[in-house]
């Protein structure tokens, strides 16, 4: 209240407490295939095509064992 902070009250009642707490960080799938990060391929499966994917326009990471990224954009299946 005003007449409190004129007195050198409470100063922090009058202003409402941020309660932001960080965005948890996804946590890397296990069993899964680095170059992928948007969804879980699992390492050493077998040759996989763009048509074999549930999705288009994932990101791709170095190095793209499947060649799914075939322009090297760092997008897969575009």
């Amino acid at each position: 209240m005003p007449w409190d902070f004129r007195r050198g009250g409470n100063r922090t009642a009058s202003k409402p407490q941020s309660q932001s707490q960080p965005k948890p960080q996804p946590k890397p799938q296990e069993n899964c295939d680095p170059s992928y990060p948007d969804f879980c391929i699992p390492p050493n499966s077998p040759d996989l095509d763009c048509k074999d994917m549930p999705r288009r326009r994932f990101k791709v990471l170095a190095p793209d064992p499947h060649g799914l990224d075939r322009d090297s954009d760092g997008i897969g299946c575009e």
